[in-house]
């Protein structure tokens, strides 16, 4: 099987070599969501709110995918560090065949929860009639996020960022295209709304997965007989979900978190909602470097770790956290700076401007916390520990903001710029202890081993 081996070399050039493709990658894919919220907002304000709210809901799918594909690929990754290849195929075979039946349960929940969420969060009316309309596509088409993620689990765990690195740019010059031609409609297309913005996206998806699953199979990292070796074998799916369900939840907190921020900032307006989803855009535009780093954590520390390489694992960890912060350092001036023009290119809506203004300026302060959780978290992953992960998310998505936002909103009712800095108190005290728990189980391990 062809595979570049991470136990050896310079550290710095396998975190550059996986990072990079990774981050312009996921560039292009948060371009590709700029570009369906700059049409939605085409549509209306309430479209774009409309988007927003579908956001924590359409997280659904990437939670699972994302969740169980990184689980995977840490198991990958430490079986290739220990040359253990039955294993390693074993895992391979059997993440398409979980995937498949993930899809199938994430189309029927989304399918039927959909709506009883939105109503939950306020939404009524053409505002409920326009989320449904963009999210329900999404849901029948979550097999195309799952074969995606799946074979891009392979792929990275073997130190290949750069082919879906590559698949994400394609995606978004692709959706350039189609957005506005399944929007407004056209060459024989009825004019679509914002339901062909979610089309749009699944026909990207289907073709990008079909390609990453043929670039697996022509690289031998399956075998040729893949319909027969598929088939569910209960001990692999066991250690699979395993690692992947925390990993799945921790993921999917994020999508409740939406849900509880959300529910929130109802209570300051419908376009203080359109203003936190076009914030999160930029912020993850800002998280790009990082997110590129987490992925090379999780392939290098996986890879050593298996190979009982110790001291490279510590390495990797030192090394990623300075350029992590490096970057990050530099991208959340350029967002305080530049917050207005940022927002800008979302709306021109002169209300959610400012309030999206305030938020982007805000929130630049605790970018450096997300970072760190991207390295500190993966790496845990990467040493078969994801529990912590999903533990860390539930507080600091879930339980502390439903305390903490109560008290802000109903008890000492804040204002908005006080809510907004009620997140930057519980993502940086949540930061400092994820940092001090992974270094103490760093300490513990290798001390042991």
């Amino acid at each position: 099987m062809a595979s570049t081996s991470l136990t050896s070399g310079p550290l710095s050039s396998h975190i550059r070599r996986i990072a990079l493709p990774m981050s312009i990658g996921f560039f292009f894919n948060t371009m590709y969501n700029v570009v369906d919220s700059f049409y939605a907002g085409k549509i209306s304000t309430e479209a774009l709110a409309a988007m927003a709210l579908s956001f924590p809901v359409f997280f659904i799918i990437i939670a699972v995918s994302e969740g169980i594909a990184r689980g995977a690929s840490a198991l990958i990754a430490n079986a290739v560090g220990s040359q253990d290849h039955k294993q390693e195929a074993a895992l391979s075979e059997q993440v398409y065949s979980l995937g498949f039946f993930c899809a199938i349960g994430l189309t029927l929940v989304g399918i039927f929860s959909a709506e009883p969420l939105f109503r939950i969060l306020g939404a009524t009316g053409s505002y409920l009639d326009l989320a449904l309309a963009y999210i329900r596509p999404l849901f029948l088409g979550s097999i195309f996020f799952i074969l995606s993620s799946m074979s891009n689990s392979i792929l990275l765990a073997h130190g290949d960022s750069k082919t879906f690195g590559r698949v994400l740019v394609i995606g978004f010059f692709m959706n350039l295209i189609l957005d506005p031609w399944f929007l407004y409609g056209g060459f024989g297309l009825p004019a679509m709304g914002i339901t062909g913005i979610s089309l749009a996206t699944i026909l990207i998806q289907a073709i990008g997965g079909i390609y990453l699953l043929s670039v697996v199979i022509r690289r031998g990292h399956l075998p040729r007989n893949l319909v027969q070796n598929i088939r569910p074998r209960l001990r692999v799916y066991g250690e699979i979900l395993r690692q992947g369900i925390p990993t799945s939840f921790n993921m999917m907190s994020v999508a409740l978190g939406f849900f509880v921020t959300t529910y929130y900032l109802k209570f300051y307006g419908e376009a203080t909602v359109a203003a936190f989803g076009v914030g999160t855009r930029i912020e993850q535009i800002a998280l790009l470097p990082a997110i590129g780093i987490g992925s090379a954590v999780v392939a290098i520390v996986g890879q050593n770790n298996g190979a009982g390489k110790y001291e490279r694992v510590r390495e990797c960890i030192q090394l990623c956290t300075r350029y992590g912060m490096i970057l990050i350092t530099t991208a959340s001036v350029l967002l305080y700076v530049f917050a207005t023009h940022l927002v800008t290119i979302f709306t021109d809506d002169q209300e959610v401007i400012q309030l999206g203004r305030d938020y982007v300026r805000i929130v630049a302060f605790i970018q450096w916390a997300y970072v760190a959780g991207f390295i500190y978290i993966g790496c845990l992953q990467a040493l078969k520990r994801p529990m912590y992960g999903f533990v860390e998310a539930i507080l600091r998505k879930i339980v502390l903001p439903l305390i903490v936002f109560h008290i802000a909103v109903s008890v000492l009712e804040v204002e908005l710029t006080g809510f907004w800095w009620s997140m930057v108190g519980i993502n940086t005290v949540m930061a400092i202890i994820t940092i001090s728990y992974t270094r103490a189980t760093l300490k513990k391990l290798y001390t042991a081993s």
